[in-house]
């Protein structure tokens, strides 16, 4: 499988870094597919499927991207996926589609 970019910006270039970033995967129950808070990945809840296939691009959350990058890409990857992120005031959210050809 090849790996695939699901991109995530923040609006004006913001700092993610002290934020809280989830992304998971909808209409799936228990789809947690990465977990980013307290300036660590936490994927002891990450859904079974995905363990050890996501991942940040850390030194680009300091410029608002949150982009997953979904290693060893399988056809059950398809479908929608949501970007989370939060911080104590605010937070944003962007759906992302993914077709596996």
């Amino acid at each position: 499988g090849e790996d695939l970019v699901l991109p995530c910006f923040i609006k004006s270039n913001t700092s993610v870094v002290d934020m809280r970033v989830e992304w998971f995967k909808l209409n799936v129950e228990d789809s947690l597919v990465h977990l980013y808070k307290d300036h660590e990945d936490r994927n002891e809840d990450q859904a079974p499927s995905y363990r050890k296939r996501t991942s940040l691009f850390k030194e680009e959350l300091q410029k608002g991207n949150a982009s997953l990058k979904l290693s060893a890409l399988r056809v059950s990857d398809e479908g929608k996926y949501k970007c989370f992120i939060a911080d104590k005031s605010q937070s944003d959210d962007i759906i992302v589609n993914v077709i596996v050809e």
